[in-house]
């Protein structure tokens, strides 16, 4: 009975995931059956779609790091799953929308470059604007996600502090 209370109020964050890794993975195998690696359209300009074999983090940082990568990934999914389903009852702010959307979207984000890292062995990244690393819709992901949640963090630290009369 305790685990079903559990489950309650995920829906957000499955409708999140749900959404976000379908499209993140079509993306990348349109990139995939479209484009020759390396090959950008259109070839030169701000904004490109370029395929890139990725085997670091995000935006390409700490390339041939793969496994370390992948291990990291599986490690940090398992762990939001777990705060989602049992976390939020310490933690408020996760239990409010704008927390599962936050938690929604790194996970997604996490679960689709994971989807690749064991699939293909590299994380397909193909967003290029010429003045950024490439990066997917999974990093976009992460990336709002993990300010959304600083947010939040920082927005109900402030709270905790007002409630708490400064005694932290």
């Amino acid at each position: 009975m305790r685990l079903k209370a559990d489950f309650r109020g995920l829906g957000l964050y499955l409708l999140v995931i749900a959404l976000l890794v379908p499209l993140d993975q079509v993306t990348k195998f349109w990139i995939r059956t479209n484009l020759y690696l390396g090959e950008s359209r259109p070839p030169e300009g701000f904004f490109k779609l370029t395929y890139i074999h990725n085997t670091g983090a995000s935006f390409g940082m700490f390339q041939d790091g793969a496994l370390f990568f992948t291990v990291f990934s599986t490690i940090s999914f398992i762990v939001m799953i777990g705060i989602m389903l049992f976390g939020r009852k310490h933690i408020p702010f996760l239990n409010t929308w704008p927390g599962k959307l936050a938690l929604g979207l790194v996970s997604a984000g996490t679960l689709g470059n994971l989807i690749d890292r064991f699939a293909l062995g590299y994380v397909v990244d193909f967003i290029d604007f010429s003045f950024w690393p490439a990066f997917n819709l999974a990093d976009s992901g992460i990336v709002v996600g993990a300010i959304l949640l600083g947010w939040l963090i920082l927005v109900n630290y402030k709270n905790y502090e007002a409630d708490d009369g400064g005694r932290a």
